[in-house]
């Protein structure tokens, strides 16, 4: 954030207020993706079955658009309706599966290529296929033969057709609209929130810039989306409120009323500098050029020697000539490299002041291009300045820029263009909407758009409106013109952005080729070069192979006193356990993707699979720790209803291990029995030593997982340090640090520091926070890093370690705790 000084020009003599203005840096480049095969674009296959359907439904659109049922009569069933949500199913599964394959590959420029080309598919074929319909309906009245073309019914439909193509830039603009809302609904209620889980807020604001209508107009510039939605400036040279004048008004405008910080006296200062030295550098260039001129006469003198007529006019002795021709160009020699020197000065001083300059316009169209700066420079009521200085100067600005618009005849022209918003779909067409805003403010345009409407009597139009707008322009309150006025400026900040952003976006889409071609597609692919995105059941391999997993292990705690308890009281064990745990969890299972390895009387063990088709998505870990809380879940709603029926509460212990390869089998008959690594470590991170159960006691501390270890760091080796650890796991979750890492991957995870309190008293925690995408929901996780405590004689808890181990966090106290802290880190 810059910050400027705020002035008047009216009040020279204030001193200057601070007002933060936010440039607008958002910036869209590809710099890392391989150059296709044509050494200039970026090659690009797009799913074919989303090809195929976006053509479709684009041409169902434009028909739509253009009223093509009218056009073909009786024989309507060539018309279908769009498939709205059949688009935005594909659409979604694409865009997904793309940021999911940007979060693998740790690119986020290959969602930002995958949503560069939808773009690029979308607006091309608005054109295509409104060609492609206008192509259907000649050959339909080709195909009803000779005699139907010589028919009054032909003519009609001939008449229709000419109509459609004279109405061919409104209906491009209503089918772009149409997919450009498709585009901001998805990413504002799925995209957004999927990219926020995987990558943070990094690139919000490059996103937000792709959010751009004027993509999916002709030419990027059309009158009725800038009256709809942004401010209605003149198109023709004669109109004084054209976007060249409007963009001068405003950097001038910042010029004179705002001081951009110490950069716009530097670019003074510099200018004033190489001015100076430009100034001393002409004044060198005519004193040699003075000197030049005397050696030259001094020259001649000499070479005419002792004649009559110099005798006869008394001129210098040639003695007296050689020594001041000497004196001259010793003075001339000195001059010469005095201004060679000063050239080099000349050169840098003109070059940083060139620079600076540039460098100044470029922030004044950074701050342009913010549509919040309209309200930090203009509004009294901005909540970043609550001073009544700020307040008051701020007054000021606003009707100095006034003031500029009345000088230069605009604001009556600004006012129109607001205005006319409420009368506009009655007479355009026939009218034009840039003709109808200037009737608003000259007398004889109103004239000339009489005479308009004076054409259609058929449908009676009035003028009344138009001239009870124009009288009401003229007597306007300044209250309200100072509502427009600050309005206008937003409104025009956004314009400016968004047609910056649509130049670029426009350069980069240039520079994608989307392959339609077989042949080309394998030859880019041959050559390293083939960005493929497919949607998420286009391609599966024949052998699918298992490339990672992770392991979910829960223990029930006492297993075999409850087993007791339960037969002495004539209950069922093996039920009680199957249909309060065992059954609730296995329905569990698809949602999350798992597999049930094992389970016997006191535990279960599940598996989550990563296979080379799906392992850009499948978050093998993030779904564990998921399907782990819901674990925890279902034992803590049969322990609420267990109070009131007296059974025996479950406790739980859950250990999560993750394995970046695949695990092995061995058959024994007709059972497969895994071998792992995460099997075996899943076990060791579910359990709970009952020394650790005894000393802990009925704690209070909001977690779950504490790690204790009897031996001096560095007594034993890594791998016996881990045996020796003394575990205390009751209800909670541990994630091994491979799996953590892995987590990492996944899922954007922001980590926050808290003071909270354990066993052994207050402690300075870190946490890690983030989001799954879990279909079109987001479930939280928390992730607690803790560090293992040395435990001491008698049961006592010593200092910190080094190791560290991972909870993930579950409870009422610590979720609520933490999504607080999420909501206000967002909010940040």
């Amino acid at each position: 954030m810059t910050d400027m000084a705020e002035q008047t020009t009216t009040s020279e003599s204030r001193p200057p207020a601070r007002v933060d203005l936010e440039p607008y840096t958002a910036d869209l480049q590809l710099t890392t993706l391989p150059i296709g095969i044509d050494n200039i674009h970026y090659d690009v296959w797009l799913s074919p079955r989303f090809v195929e359907f976006v053509q479709k439904y684009v041409l169902d659109l434009v028909k739509q658009a253009a009223d093509v049922a009218r056009f073909f009569g009786t024989d309507s069933k060539k018309v279908r309706p769009p498939e709205v949500g059949a688009f935005k199913r594909l659409l979604t599964d694409l865009l997904q599966a793309g940021l999911t394959r940007a979060k693998f590959e740790k690119n986020i420029e290959l969602d930002i290529l995958l949503r560069l080309a939808v773009l690029k598919l979308l607006t091309q074929e608005v054109g295509t296929q409104f060609g492609n319909a206008l192509l259907e309906c000649k050959e339909w009245i080709r195909s009803r033969g000779e005699f139907f073309e010589r028919s009054e019914k032909a003519h009609v439909a001939k008449a229709q057709l000419a109509e459609m193509q004279g109405d061919r830039k409104n209906i491009l603009r209503k089918v772009g609209q149409q997919l450009y809302q498709v585009l901001v609904e998805l990413e504002d209620t799925v995209l957004a929130k999927s990219r926020r889980a995987l990558f943070g807020n990094e690139f919000a604001e490059v996103y937000e810039g792709m959010k751009n209508r004027l993509l999916f107009v002709e030419g990027r510039r059309d009158d009725f989306v800038c009256l709809e939605h942004y401010v209605l400036l003149g198109n023709f040279q004669r109109d004084p409120d054209r976007f060249e004048n409007i963009e001068a008004l405003f950097a001038e405008f910042l010029k004179d009323a705002i001081l951009a910080g110490d950069s716009g006296e530097e670019v003074r200062g510099a200018r004033k500098r190489y001015e100076e030295m430009a100034a001393k550098a002409l004044g060198l260039r005519a004193e040699v050029f003075r000197l030049e001129e005397e050696r030259q006469r001094l020259v001649q003198g000499l070479a005419e020697g002792e004649s009559l007529m110099s005798k006869m006019f008394g001129r210098t002795d040639p003695a007296e000539m050689r020594a001041q021709l000497a004196d001259v160009e010793k003075r001339h020699a000195h001059l010469q490299q005095k201004l060679e020197s000063l050239g080099t000065d000349l050169d840098a001083a003109r070059g940083k002041a060139e620079y600076l300059s540039e460098e100044y316009q470029n922030k004044l169209g950074e701050y342009l291009n913010q549509p919040e700066n309209a309200r930090r420079l203009l509004d009294p009521n901005w909540p970043g300045g609550a001073s009544t200085e700020a307040a008051g100067l701020r007054a000021q600005l606003l009707e100095d820029l006034i003031g500029r618009l009345e000088q230069r005849g605009l604001l009556s022209h600004v006012l129109a263009s607001y205005e006319l918003r409420n009368i506009f779909l009655n007479y355009c067409p026939p009218v034009h909407l840039q003709q109808l805003k200037r009737a608003l403010v000259q007398r004889e345009e109103m004239k000339l758009v009489e005479d308009v409407l004076k054409q259609f009597p058929a449908r009676q139009f009035s003028m009344k409106r138009i001239e009870d707008l124009a009288g009401r322009l003229r007597k306007y309150p300044r209250e309200q013109v100072r509502a427009v006025v600050m309005r206008f400026a937003e409104d025009f900040m956004r314009l400016r952005r968004d047609m910056h952003n649509a130049q670029r976006l426009g350069a980069l889409m240039e520079k994608i080729n989307i392959i339609r071609m077989e042949k080309t597609r394998e030859l880019s692919r041959m050559n390293i070069s083939l960005n493929e995105f497919l949607l998420p059941d286009d391609a599966r391999p024949v052998e699918d192979r298992v490339v990672s997993h992770a392991v979910i292990k829960a223990d029930v705690r006492g297993s075999t006193q409850i087993t007791q308890d339960l037969l002495a009281r004539g209950l069922n064990p093996a039920s009680h356990f199957s249909l309060n745990f065992f059954e609730p969890v296995r329905r569990m299972l698809d949602q999350y993707g798992a597999f049930k390895v094992f389970v016997e009387g006191d535990a279960i063990i599940l598996a989550i699979y990563e296979h080379e088709s799906n392992r850009a998505g499948q978050r093998a870990v993030a779904k564990a720790c998921l399907l782990a809380r819901e674990m925890l879940s279902v034992a803590a709603g049969y322990n609420a209803r267990a109070q009131t029926t007296q059974l025996p509460r479950l406790e739980l212990g859950v250990g999560i291990a993750y394995q970046d390869s695949p695990p092995t089998y061995w058959v024994d008959g007709e059972s497969r029995i895994m071998i792992s690594r995460a099997l075996n470590l899943s076990d060791r991170l579910s359990g709970c030593s009952k020394v650790a159960r005894r000393m802990l006691g009925e704690h209070t501390s909001p977690f779950n997982v504490f790690l204790f270890q009897t031996v001096m760091e560095g007594a034993a080796e890594e791998e016996e340090v881990q045996e020796l650890l003394i575990r205390y796991n009751m209800n909670g979750i541990e994630l091994n640090a491979a799996g953590f890492a892995k987590l990492c991957e996944e899922i954007a995870l922001k980590p926050l520091e808290l003071e909270c309190p354990m066993p052994w008293g207050q402690e300075h925690c870190t946490f890690y926070l983030g989001e799954v995408p879990m279909g079109e929901k987001f479930d939280p996780i928390v992730v607690r890093k803790g560090i293992v405590r040395q435990m001491l004689a008698g049961g006592k808890i010593g200092q910190p370690g080094t190791h560290a181990y991972y909870e993930v966090c579950i409870g009422a106290r610590v979720t609520h705790l933490l999504e607080t802290l999420l909501a206000t880190a967002r909010k940040s």
